[in-house]
């Protein structure tokens, strides 16, 4: 009975008029699940699909960072996933690759402060990781005061940028895997700063239009303040650390 032609929506009731429900907009052709279609739809095609989900959020914020912030900000948002949901994903991820080549590190000689903190950031990198989307919003709202963005517009901005640091850490790691001798690790770091000032003036040169050197300052002026403002966190969690 489920497979047959139906004429309510099955997820609220109402009746059905068109491809979707006018109400709550699932498909008016959904069926009874089966071990196939479950497979090919809700894990290949809503993780593996260009058009939109997963991978292609990530392709589009690694090609066109600015565009999918003003995309989202402006309303155009079903093609893209979860940006909350995929940074937990790529962290996931991320520290899976890492528990399969982390060596044991030799602490002998080290301070207390060192180990104490090192242990912290161990236990809590996942925590720390989403804090730069608080941290970048206030940033870039301060800097960028002047084009009117709230907080929430800034966070989804600030979620962007974490994906991209996210995406360049984790190929960092799979470097790491391969064994090659390269120095990725600083290369990395160059590039996270760039990037970073990069995807600010991206987003915001549509307000610059004039003025595209004013924008590449206030780019950098929003690094400089979230690493001012992260920095001060990391200071104040030490002094707790090691005054408790």
């Amino acid at each position: 009975m489920r497979n047959q032609k139906h004429q309510n929506c099955y997820n609220c009731g109402t009746k059905l008029i068109g491809k979707y429900c006018s109400n709550c907009s699932q498909k008016s052709d959904t069926k009874r699940l089966d071990f196939k279609h479950f497979i090919q739809h809700d894990i290949i095609h809503g993780a593996l699909h260009f058009d939109k989900g997963l991978l292609y959020t990530v392709k589009e914020i690694m090609l066109r960072p600015g565009k999918v912030t003003n995309d989202y900000i402006s309303g155009k948002r079903v093609r893209y996933y979860n940006f909350f949901y995929l940074s937990l994903l790529i962290i996931g991820f991320t520290l899976l690759l890492q528990s399969l080549h982390q060596e044991k590190i030799n602490v002998t000689g080290k301070s207390i402060t060192y180990i104490e903190t090192r242990n912290f950031a161990s236990k809590n990198i996942k925590y720390i990781l989403l804090s730069f989307i608080p941290f970048f919003a206030l940033s870039s709202r301060i800097v960028y005061r002047k084009v009117h963005y709230n907080i929430a517009e800034h966070t989804i901005i600030a979620s962007v940028t974490l994906i991209y640091f996210l995406v360049l850490n984790l190929l960092s790691e799979v470097v790491d895997l391969t064994g090659l001798q390269i120095h990725h690790n600083a290369i990395f770091s160059s590039l996270s700063g760039l990037l970073i000032v990069y995807i600010y003036y991206q987003t915001f040169k549509l307000h610059y239009t004039t003025k595209k050197w004013g924008n590449a300052l206030n780019a950098f002026l929003t690094l400089v303040l979230f690493s001012f403002l992260f920095l001060l966190l990391m200071f104040i969690i030490i002094y707790i650390l090691t005054t408790k």
